[in-house]
């Protein structure tokens, strides 16, 4: 490739990730202060970038980034996924302005496939198999709390000592376990 073609994929590329304000910085280590953790994984994500490829596999991409640098990278990441990419990532947590930004959604539990289809239908599914999310309740953590079989132990243990509290909540996920619940 001609250096002036090579120029132009790493500037487009910046701009392309919104790094042009620090385009001249130093990244930074242990040592030496440098772009901001955002930046970092922008510059990471962008690095990738420059093989121009098709399918781009991102493992956790907002991890350890606050809320507003999380919501611009996967921001990012949906515009590159309209210009024609597709873009795979698992995420952990995301707010619910992240997770509004998501076309697709899979859900697994223990392997198994809980959901597969379009992020913004995910409540309704929800609801329809008996768990629907409850008002001003982050979707994606009312999804993971229906999927999450760890705390069934605790919730077992808990439910001993504060039985009359479970008996009154309208949550139905206080009343089954979430292996129950996968069967319904």
């Amino acid at each position: 490739m001609p250096r002036d073609d090579k120029r132009a994929l790493v500037e487009g590329t910046i701009v392309e990730m919104g790094l042009q304000d620090c385009a001249d910085t130093v990244i930074g280590n242990w040592h030496l202060r440098g772009v901001s953790g955002g930046e970092k994984r922008r510059v990471s994500i962008a690095l990738e970038l420059l093989m121009r490829p098709r399918l781009l596999f991102l493992d956790e991409p907002t991890s350890g980034l606050d809320s507003s640098s999380a919501f611009f990278v996967t921001q990012t990441l949906r515009g590159l996924a309209r210009d024609g990419r597709t873009v795979i990532a698992s995420i952990h947590q995301p707010s619910s302005e992240v997770f509004e930004l998501f076309d697709m959604l899979f859900l697994l539990s223990g392997g198994k496939n809980v959901y597969f289809g379009q992020a913004a239908q995910a409540c309704e599914f929800f609801a329809e198999v008996g768990f629907p999310c409850p008002p001003l309740r982050n979707p994606s953590d009312h999804f993971l709390r229906c999927v999450n079989s760890d705390f069934d132990k605790v919730k077992a243990t808990l439910k001993g000592s504060m039985k009359a509290r479970i008996e009154r909540s309208d949550d139905p996920l206080d009343k089954i376990t979430t292996s129950e619940a996968m069967t319904k």
